[in-house]
């Protein structure tokens, strides 16, 4: 049976801060995610897109009438992934129209937070996260809607782990050059961001995270504003809760680990999955940002043929990324529909598992 939090009024959601953590898919983004939400003074649903999806249309409301509520819920339910969320749609209607005078676009997506279920015992809700792998792609845009008024919390892990780790998941487009690019891209563009407003960041690794997570999560506490939850290291005891909120598919496959508690097994694990060449090829591209994330890297000492194997790959990246920026200047049904983060790496998936 799934519990629910009784919704706050508008003041209350108004002085509930709100941060996202924000990563690379199969970067350990999950496993932070639930451990966070074991705090009993967070909240930390399992991820939607629906904050960048529906911001291109609903950003700069400045009435929340019953209409315009109308229109946001039938365009929530099309965001990718909000069934996952377990969400009512009646159920959030009505205490959207319950908000009174004139929310932000920020107020009303925390208040879509309150909605999901929750897995563990709450007291006082201070803060309210969200998650999702696709902000790390799309970081500028979620940054600019944002800026100052959020926290972010940037979790990086070694890009050839994080490769294999997409490629058994079968996520997004399992090539290394495109992987590896993105890895370098994603930690390029927080990188630099923070060196504008550094108190707004929080920077960790993934191999941290799972071999002292006690200090690891210390510190987030501390850069959140929050009491250390020793909790948040006993996630893993609410196994049949994690089955009523995920899919038996996530539970049983990508998810696996949060039925188990915190280890490293799976760090460094590239040095014996990895050829010469592919391993050539991620620290090739990956570059001097490798040294600067706090991965050694081996010397590159024939970079043009690394360039060359590179090729079909950093194609395949910028086409990529060309249609997600084309997909940006559609119209916003048609936006709504593909948008979600995902959807061409799985098409390219099921092209590569057919040949």
């Amino acid at each position: 049976m799934m519990n629910y939090l009784a919704f706050p009024d508008i003041k209350e959601i108004e002085k509930i801060s709100l941060f996202f953590i924000i990563g690379r898919s199969r970067s350990g983004t999950t496993l932070l995610r639930t451990m966070l939400d074991a705090h009993r003074n967070v909240i930390v649903p399992v991820e939607c897109t629906y904050i960048l999806q529906l911001s291109r249309k609903y950003n700069k409301i400045k009435t929340w009438d019953e209409s315009v509520i109308d229109h946001f819920i039938e365009d929530i339910q099309k965001t990718w992934l909000f069934s996952s969320m377990n969400i009512d749609p009646v159920t959030l209607r009505k205490n959207l129209c319950q908000l009174d005078g004139s929310p932000s676009y920020l107020t009303v997506c925390k208040a879509v937070l309150f909605h999901a279920p929750v897995i563990f015992s709450k007291e006082n809700i201070i803060l309210a996260g969200d998650k999702n792998p696709s902000y790390s792609i799309q970081f500028k845009r979620l940054y600019k809607l944002f800026r100052n008024n959020c926290k972010y919390i940037y979790i990086v892990r070694d890009y050839r782990d994080q490769y294999i780790s997409l490629k058994n998941a079968g996520v997004e487009i399992t090539d290394i050059t495109v992987s590896t690019k993105r890895w370098v891209n994603s930690y390029k563009t927080i990188y630099w961001l923070t060196q504008k407003n550094k108190g707004n960041f929080h920077f960790l690794k993934y191999e941290d995270l799972v071999t002292q997570p006690a200090e690891e999560l210390t510190k987030i506490c501390s850069f959140l504003g929050l009491d250390f939850d020793p909790k948040m290291l006993d996630f893993h005891t609410h196994k049949e809760d994690f089955r009523d909120v995920y899919s038996k598919q996530a539970i049983e496959g990508i998810h696996q680990s949060l039925l188990n508690p915190i280890n490293a097994d799976k760090t460094g694990i590239w040095k014996t999955l990895l050829n010469k060449n592919q391993t050539g090829l991620a620290d090739f591209i990956a570059g001097k940002w490798a040294v600067m994330a706090g991965y050694q890297r081996s010397e590159i000492k024939n970079p043009v043929k690394y360039l060359i194997l590179s090729m079909p790959g950093f194609i395949l990246y910028y086409f990529a990324a060309f249609s997600e920026k084309l997909l940006a200047l559609a119209p916003f049904k048609l936006y709504l529909k593909y948008s979600g983060g995902a959807y061409f790496g799985s098409l390219w998936n099921k092209y590569l598992r057919k040949h």
